[in-house]
């Protein structure tokens, strides 16, 4: 019996061994098993906070994006003002030089026409000599040939005119 009794006593240290293998066996793989999802758990949230990250980074550039193109739409709409402004003062210098060439060429000819109208004078003064009461009084004997002269002139003259009407006349009856 003591054999039986220690081969059950053996079979119970075996059974108690196994058993405590078992349990440690159990215990290991709890622990794994333990460490593993710890592990997941980790590089989970590692892989959330880096796309958190990635996120935040892609909304930062894409608001950084829209402020550029923005900025790019102002910029384009100051060089637009700028452009207008240059252009109309551009207009204004132009209309203020055209006047201005309009009233220098009215002034040219009015001087252009005072010059002319002195010369005139000048001229009409020259031609029409004026003498003086002693020098008429020499003159008259002259004087009066030449009125005489101009008057026989005027006198053929109008009959010259006279006597070619009735001819041109005669000429339309033909």
């Amino acid at each position: 019996h003591t054999r039986g009794q220690l081969m059950k006593k053996l079979q119970e240290n075996v059974d108690s061994v196994k058993k405590g293998a078992g349990d440690n066996d159990a215990q290991r793989a709890a622990l794994q098993a333990e460490e593993q999802d710890r592990h997941y758990f980790e590089a989970e949230s590692v892989k959330q906070n880096r796309l958190q990250q990635m996120r935040f980074e892609n909304q930062a550039y894409l608001l950084k994006q829209m402020e550029e193109k923005d900025s790019r739409k102002n910029e384009e709409k100051y060089l637009q003002q700028i452009q207008a402004a240059i252009l109309e003062r551009d207009a204004e210098e132009y209309n203020t030089v055209e006047k201005q060439k309009v009233i220098d060429r009215k002034l040219r000819n009015l001087e252009h026409r005072k010059d002319i109208e002195r010369q005139m004078e000048y001229k009409s003064r020259q031609s029409v000599p004026e003498m003086s009461e002693a020098e008429i009084q020499l003159n008259r004997p002259l004087l009066e040939l030449v009125e005489r002269t101009l008057q026989t002139r005027d006198e053929y003259a109008k009959m010259a005119k006279e006597v070619q009407k009735p001819i041109a006349e005669d000429e339309e009856d033909v």
